[in-house]
């Protein structure tokens, strides 16, 4: 374990050195009768909404148990705080969360077949079977090459058969423009395409191939290469091999390898492999340049129907796509892993550990960076999708565009539809023709760092329709602006939580259902561990539960600042009396768990418990749950 990571772990620690209180929560419900097992949903009356195809069961854990959130939360920092450089792991672990539980490295070596095949004859590896890199010289750079060449020529690799069934060729095209372009007539399509590719072993074969491509870039910047740039052609694409000057790559197809020693190199491609679904660029140093700009097709870290991957070990880099790039998946695995350097991204939507019916992943391990994005990025899950965001250490920048307006959302013209930096978003279709989808699984993590984040709506730890959003701050003096359901919240039998873990951070949401809200059988959990924040909070916020959702707000220590305006805030609920619903709880739940506080709202104080009032004062409805406590 590097010395960074035990520093990573020891600050995490220290935030976390004493267990969350869950008694201040029972003190607080006991006021009205009940204590923090009552804080739940009724399942089966959930149920009959319906609505819930592809539903994940690491979505459905938590929205039955919902005060397990913050142990998760936990363990998956831990988790990315050392994973944040493995892709392998980074892979697998995104894999399980869409309910694709394979685990190739657990029992032996997953490619122990392969690494034997290349001494065996007469199978003997591609590059001496070609007579390629001739000579002991390049021996090391060799291996490397036939390794991910063996997984790519066994026509029984788990990475290839999951598409066996469909025609990925004829179809990419429609799934790019459903995705990106909001095409819905290619709905039935997408459908059929869920039940045809096998998504098991898509992503135990992904792993594999993630793990072959790691040994390949570990130590590549010992192995001696050619003078020269070299392009091999082979029946799976095209394999080339730079050098460590500048070298520009231009291609309107994407090779199947690059490998590159260094030098501050231009990597210019966009759209789909041909031969085999697998495009991959190892780079060891220099500050590259990776550009996309086709607006039709895939970008660099971007795949449909197939797997893209970037290794970038060292530089200050720059990432500039349009869509479905950096670490994007859309049936199938987009891996971006820059190990250091001061680097920026730049894109529209789709990109940036961004996943639908597959597996998205970007990880940053240091430096500070910037990333910049229109939406559907940073920490985006789809249905079946699970895209993840990981920053290890800088003081980072996330921003969803909200100034320039292209996405208005309906809570507001005024602001954009973010779907950005930890977010789950499914397809509602019950007003439509019935069709729903349940979400898929956003995780935006950064271990360390003072960090800034803005977006406009949906957005910054939220959940829609059947989906988990998940933003993670290890720690640093963090500043968050955003605008509706926003911090912690979501709408719709959904999941959105935040989770800071150490820091003196800032919290601004401007307009409604944030800082820990949840609306329509949805919890919305925020969860704040240690530092001195200050909070701007508007309606509906500070655990605020509206028509049978769910708000849970707890700040665990500090000398904290309370700004609020708009009703059923600081533990307050709203309950819709209508229908079946008359009988279900709405819960608000405010805990602070000690500090000198500031309360601009003068019912509330340090030292005191409270029940805020009933949304209708002439007609109590007693299955709305607001209740308040500073310790």
């Amino acid at each position: 374990m590097t010395r960074q990571i035990l520093v990573a772990l020891m600050l995490i620690t220290s935030a976390t050195t004493f267990a969350q209180d869950f008694s201040l929560f029972d003190s607080a419900m006991a006021q009205v009768g009940k204590t923090r097992e009552d804080i739940r949903f009724d399942q089966d009356e959930m149920a009959s909404w319906g609505g819930d195809m592809w539903r994940l069961s690491y979505f459905t854990m938590f929205h039955k148990n919902p005060l397990k959130l913050p142990k998760y939360g936990q363990m998956n920092l831990e988790a990315f705080t050392t994973d944040c450089g493995s892709i392998t792991a980074l892979v697998g672990s995104a894999g399980r969360k869409i309910d694709c539980p394979v685990r190739r490295g657990l029992i032996g070596d997953p490619l122990e077949s392969y690494t034997k095949r290349l001494d065996s004859l007469p199978q003997s590896a591609f590059t001496t079977s070609h007579k390629l890199l001739a000579g002991p010289k390049f021996a090391k750079l060799r291996a490397k090459i036939d390794l991910i060449y063996a997984l790519i020529d066994d026509d029984e690799f788990n990475f290839k058969k999951a598409f066996d069934k469909v025609e990925k060729d004829k179809y990419r095209r429609q799934i790019y423009e459903y995705f990106v372009a909001d095409s819905q007539k290619y709905n039935d399509l997408v459908e059929e395409f869920a039940t045809r590719v096998d998504f098991n072993r898509m992503v135990g074969g992904a792993e594999d191939l993630a793990e072959a491509l790691r040994r390949a870039a570990d130590s590549l910047e010992y192995c001696a290469f050619p003078n020269a740039r070299s392009e091999i052609k082979t029946p799976k694409g095209l394999i080339v091999i730079g050098t460590k000057g500048k070298d520009e790559y231009s291609y309107q197809t994407p090779p199947l390898l690059i490998l590159d020693p260094g030098g501050d190199d231009t990597y210019r491609i966009s759209g789909d492999p041909t031969g085999y679904p697998l495009n991959a660029i190892i780079d060891v140093a220099g500050n590259d340049k990776y550009i996309s700009e086709d607006t039709t097709s895939p970008g660099i870290g971007g795949a449909v129907l197939g797997m893209s991957v970037v290794i970038d070990k060292a530089g200050d880099d720059f990432y500039d796509a349009k869509n479905v790039a950096q670490g994007c998946g859309i049936f199938g695995v987009g891996v971006v892993m820059d190990n250091n350097g001061r680097d920026k991204y730049r894109a529209k939507t789709y990109a940036q550990g961004s996943a639908a019916f597959g597996v998205g992943v970007l990880a940053d391990s240091t430096g500070n960076d910037s990333l910049y994005c229109w939406m559907n990025s940073q920490g985006y899950g789809y249905t079946k999708g699970c895209g993840l965001c990981i920053n290890y250490s800088g003081n980072d920048v996330y921003i969803a565009e909200d100034s320039i307006l292209f996405s208005p959302g309906q809570q507001t013209k005024e602001h954009n539809s973010s779907l950005a930096q930890g977010v789950g978003f499914g397809k509602r279709a019950d007003y439509v023709d019935g069709h729903s989808w349940g979400g898929g699984v956003g995780i935006l993590c950064d271990v360390m760092g003072d960090d800034k984040y803005s977006a406009g709506l949906f957005a910054q730890g939220c959940g829609y329709w059947f989906a988990l959003g998940m933003l993670l701050d290890g720690a640093g003096d963090d500043n968050y602006h955003s605008v509706w359901y926003t911090l912690g919240s979501g709408a719709h039998f959904a999941i959105g939580y935040l989770d800071d873990f150490a820091g003196n951070d800032t919290y601004n949401a401007t307009m409604n259902m944030s800082i820990g809200s949840g609306h329509d059988f949805t919890l919305g959990y925020f969860n704040e561990r240690g530092g001195n924040d200050t909070y701007y909070a508007p309606g509906l916020s500070l655990g605020g539960g509206n028509f049978q959702g769910i708000g849970i707000f707890h700040d665990w220590s500090g000398d904290d600042v309370y700004n609020t305006s708009g009703g059923f805030n600081l533990g307050g609920a709203r309950g819709l009396i209508q229908g079946a619903r008359a009988y279900l709880y709405t819960f608000g739940v405010f805990v602070d768990g000690g500090g000198k506080d500031t309360y601009t709202d003068t019912r509330v104080k340090n030292g005191l418990h409270w029940i805020s009032p009933k949304s209708d004062t002439t007609k109590a409805d007693p299955y709305e749950i607001a209740v308040g406590i500073d310790k």
